[in-house]
């Protein structure tokens, strides 16, 4: 079974100073926007990672503990949102982590274009119209920034 949650230019001498780091090298400011192939990585890495194979009592497979779950979503999103993620969609029981069944909430469409907006030097917003048979049409806001890579930090729909 499967259970279904539904530029800056710096010289290489410089730092900038972001967020949620401190002394962030130059180079890694350079990058001001993630590239398709990255974007797909971190989007699809989250839907993933909320698509758990539970036994029949929803019962995660792979996981057994709350930190093992949270640390597989701090690879596609923040560690803020890991930590919603987690209390939103799973239970934590002594005998290991269960899902809560849910349907599936409309997401990114590698296919359909997008816009992406800088926020900030080391912040992005991307922006897709989409439709979808459940729901209709949608707006999926999806806000990454640059935190030891690309990572999603929060994701609404219009």
């Amino acid at each position: 079974m499967i259970a279904m949650i539904f530029s800056i230019t710096a010289s290489k001498e410089t730092s900038v100073q972001g967020e949620d780091q401190t002394d962030m090298p130059a180079a890694e400011a350079e990058e001001t926007q993630p590239d398709k192939e990255e974007i797909i990585r971190v989007i699809n890495g989250l839907a993933d990672t909320l698509k758990q194979e539970a036994d029949d009592s929803y019962k995660l497979k792979n996981y057994e503990t709350e930190q093992e779950l949270t640390e597989a979503f701090e690879a596609y999103v923040t560690p803020e949102l890991a930590g919603q993620f987690v209390d939103y969609y799973f239970r934590v029981e002594a005998d290991g982590v269960y899902v809560f069944p849910t349907e599936t909430m409309p997401w990114f469409q590698e296919e359909n274009e997008y816009d992406m907006i800088n926020t900030s030097n080391h912040s992005v917003r991307l922006v897709q119209e989409n439709e979808n048979d459940m729901v209709g049409s949608y707006t999926l806001v999806v806000e990454m920034t640059l935190q030891n890579g690309w990572k999603i930090q929060d994701i609404s729909y219009r």
